[in-house]
């Protein structure tokens, strides 16, 4: 596999494991422009026996080939398993997304090392539900980014176009009343935000 047009995006050897990882497997690595609502994902292609990753092509080296070992997890996942009778982010898929980040454990500066350690025994479906990874690894290329965490409640705030009001806490996540739809969601701590 020609991993060339991959190695900027990847930390210094890090695309050692990308070979080790994706060898015997028919893959198509898609680098993707930034999507608000997910960092990477991957896919089953049926109609050509092929599996699919896509990684956001914004994200600094380190997240990105933290999102990229996620979804190789997936992937593995999907071979092991018959993916019918498995939750995509259950057990299987957290041993099989804990074994890999532990195997590449030193690809990672050494401050990280022990909340990716810790995010590899208690893996998450989601790089944002861990604070201290996703604080430490996602590179907003803005020193003043605002997370909805550090808003009062009460606070009025967009994401994207849509506007939200803060109410309150539940476990990692954000109860917020989208002003125009009158619709509650949860929020993630970490989700980048605007205060309005």
């Amino acid at each position: 596999m020609n991993l060339e047009h991959l190695t900027s995006y990847l930390p210094h050897n890090a695309d050692l494991y990308v070979k080790k990882w994706l060898e015997n497997h028919f893959i198509t690595l898609k680098i993707t422009r930034r999507r608000e609502t997910k960092l990477g994902d991957y896919r089953k292609l049926v109609e050509n026996n092929r599996h699919q990753i896509t990684v956001n092509g914004d994200l600094n080296q380190y997240a990105f080939f933290f999102v990229f070992t996620h979804e190789v997890a997936h992937l593995k996942t999907f071979v092991q398993f018959d993916s019918r009778k498995i939750n995509p982010h259950g057990k299987e898929w957290k041993t099989i997304f804990g074994h890999l980040l532990l195997e590449s454990l030193h690809i990672y500066p050494e401050e990280l090392q022990p909340y990716i350690l810790h995010h590899a025994k208690h893996p998450k479906a989601s790089l944002g539900a861990d604070i201290n990874i996703s604080k430490y690894i996602i590179d907003d290329k803005n020193p003043a980014q605002i997370y909805l965490e550090d808003l009062e409640d009460g606070t009025i705030f967009s994401i994207g176009k849509r506007i939200f009001k803060k109410e309150s806490k539940r476990k990692l996540r954000y109860l917020c009343l989208e002003l125009k739809t009158k619709k509650k969601y949860l929020i993630n701590a970490t989700a980048t935000v605007n205060k309005l």
